[in-house]
């Protein structure tokens, strides 16, 4: 079995069709039908459904899909280690990060990383907390940090607490509520659950901060207004609009600086986030990789110690 086939089946499963993943990996669509249809006869089995919109994988091409990720992160990393012998130092490290843990690492992580190792690219992901475990799972990232899921954490994947991130509420200024909140910590849950919330995860999920807490207080659950997964978005939607959020403290603390947020005062907590560190539990890292592992360890350490993280203080412009 080729390599080249492997890609080419990762291609069309995540292009979802054959003219895309023809087009992406720039060959014909007949030529890529007959690769597929060859690399099925060498495995006796079916591995895609055909239809008129598209492709999809069978029960067998999920299970070897998993596999074939693994298998082609490998071979590309046998490939770089074999150029890097001959003196093709070029190297790729993928870094997956949820938007806590973009907003507490970068830019000092890329920085550092660059200073470390100038000749390997940088690739970050920045995405929910159960996507990346999965890709982290299948080789695709080299690691993440993101929040502990509820997930129970499977014999793949490894994991390094790093933080406890104490979220707070933001909202624009001359927000109606608040008037309601008065001085600092006088506003409970009760008061705002009726609110029009934005959701950095699905309301639903059992690794919602914003739900657990309200169930933890015997209150319903907050319907979200917007669901978004990006901070980048979140914080124009909450500068322009009556929508509550949680952020993390530094990322709010630079806004509240910045004059666009400021900070909705709570009687009590939210229930915090785990912040921690994925990686394969079978599968060595790359040098660039560890460099990450260790700068990430120390740069959450640096921030742990501040108090900064846990600190329930109000934040202030300075």
């Amino acid at each position: 079995m080729r390599l080249q086939a492997i890609e080419q089946f990762i291609a069309v499963v995540d292009a979802g069709s054959i003219r895309g993943a023809a087009r992406q990996l720039d060959m014909s669509q007949p030529a890529l039908t007959r690769a597929l249809q060859q690399l099925e006869e060498e495995l006796g089995v079916k591995l895609m459904d055909r239809s008129g919109r598209g492709v999809t994988p069978t029960t067998a091409g999920t299970a070897f899909l998993s596999h074939a990720r693994v298998a082609e992160s490998e071979l590309r990393k046998a490939a770089e280690e074999a150029k890097r012998a001959v003196g093709n130092t070029t190297r790729l490290l993928a870094l997956g990060v949820s938007p806590v843990g973009a907003s507490l690492l970068l830019p000092e992580l890329a920085i550092t990383l660059q200073s470390l190792h100038p000749e390997t690219r940088i690739r970050i992901l920045e995405t929910t907390p159960s996507a990346l475990l999965s890709l982290v799972r299948d080789e695709v990232m080299d690691l993440a940090v993101t929040q502990r899921t509820r997930i129970h954490l499977d014999a793949g994947l490894s994991y390094r607490p790093l933080a406890e991130v104490q979220m707070r509420l933001a909202v624009r200024p001359g927000h109606p509520l608040l008037g309601k909140a008065g001085a600092w910590a006088r506003l409970g849950l009760t008061d705002i659950v009726g609110a029009s919330w934005l959701y950095m995860t699905a309301h639903d999920s059992a690794d919602d901060i914003v739900s657990r807490s309200f169930t933890a207080s015997g209150l319903p659950v907050p319907l979200p207004a917007v669901h978004c997964g990006s901070y980048f978005v979140a914080l124009d939607l909450l500068a322009a609009t009556d929508m509550v959020g949680v952020l993390p403290p530094a990322l709010l603390g630079s806004c509240i600086r910045s004059g666009q947020l400021v900070e909705l005062g709570l009687a009590q907590r939210l229930i915090p986030i785990q912040l921690g560190l994925y990686t394969r539990s079978d599968s060595p890292l790359t040098a660039p990789a560890k460099s990450a592992a260790k700068a990430i360890v120390a740069i959450s350490r640096r921030l742990t110690l501040s108090g900064e993280l846990r600190s329930t203080a109000p934040l202030k412009a300075r």
